[in-house]
């Protein structure tokens, strides 16, 4: 049988920097299996879907902001310095090279992993490719674009681009807005496909300064196999409960994603969704409630059906 592009085997390894979190005080993992287990398959990949996509623009965010490890600082490699950029950062497995120098705009940064670097069970290879502008000297305070150059992360294929812009609001806190189309393809003619507009606002959070962002986020996508949809997506933040992400945590720690999700060949085939990323705590445990049903704790990413439908 195919393999299908479940979340389990695609975005712990491709994004495990962002799997979001909620309170350490719920309950362990529960859940009930149906005993169709395609049906089953099919909402855990069309579920997981939606956090995929939502992960990867986190990803890209932290990518183009350092954070993580995306930093160039990283192992025993030195730190970027201006009039010494055109020569490669050498990092374990992997190269970061600025063009012609960081302090020069527009300039370009590639991260280059070769022909494969495994890090933390993730084995990414190719290139990104991330410019850097002035947004104060740029129209609509374009800040970045990042593109994709054989870029695969274990075996599947990352293409599209996203556009990050960087103003200030009427208060004057900072705001990165972005734009991204990604698909996402697999040698088995597995593709997922999705857009996603974003808006991140620079906040004080839990007694810290300016130490993480609010995110506003509308995401639409969809996955085909050989050509075939199996399932759309459209999701968005909660106003009610924004999500957070702190700068120094790599999950999401609070607020909630509500999504719908229509599937191809499922009973139901209409799932209305709700993802509550927790209260701050740091942690990857969520809870999800399906069409009006009581919110069952679960694990991201979600490895197995854990809801009673």
């Amino acid at each position: 049988m195919k393999s299908k592009l479940t979340f389990s085997k695609f975005s712990t390894i491709l994004l495990s920097a962002i799997v979001m979190g909620t309170s350490c005080q719920k309950s362990a993992v529960s859940g009930t299996s149906s005993s169709n287990s395609s049906a089953n398959t099919q909402k855990l990949d069309a579920t997981n879907n939606v956090s995929d996509a939502a992960a990867s623009d986190d990803e890209n965010f932290d990518m183009v902001m350092g954070y993580g490890s995306y930093a160039d600082v990283s192992n025993n490699a030195s730190n970027a310095v201006a009039n010494s950029l055109s020569n490669a950062i050498v990092q374990t497995g992997r190269i970061i090279t600025y063009s012609p120098s960081k302090d020069v705009y527009p300039h370009t940064k590639i991260i280059d992993y070769g022909a494969g670097w495994t890090d933390a069970g993730v084995t990414r290879s190719g290139k990104v490719v991330i410019i850097f502008y002035a947004p104060k000297a740029e129209v609509e305070g374009k800040f970045t674009y990042t593109t994709y150059d054989n870029y695969y992360v274990n075996g599947v294929l990352h293409q599209g681009s996203v556009q990050v812009n960087k103003v200030q609001n009427g208060t004057g806190q900072t705001v990165y807005l972005s734009i991204a189309h990604k698909t996402l393809s697999n040698a088995n003619g597995d593709v997922k496909d999705y857009n996603a507009t974003s808006k991140r606002t620079l906040i004080d959070f839990q007694g810290g300064i300016q130490n993480a962002y609010q995110i506003d986020q509308q995401i639409t996508g969809n996955e085909t196999s050989d050509g075939v949809e199996s399932n759309h997506f459209k999701a968005y933040t909660d106003d009610a409960n924004p999500i957070i992400k702190r700068i120094d945590y790599k999950y999401r720690v609070q607020g909630a994603l509500v999504s719908q999700i229509h599937l191809l060949n499922s009973s139901p085939n209409n799932l209305n969704e709700y993802l509550d990323y927790g209260n701050g705590a740091l942690d990857n445990i969520a809870t999800l409630s399906i069409n009006g049903g009581d919110a069952e704790t679960v694990l991201l990413p979600m490895q197995f059906w854990p809801l009673r439908l």
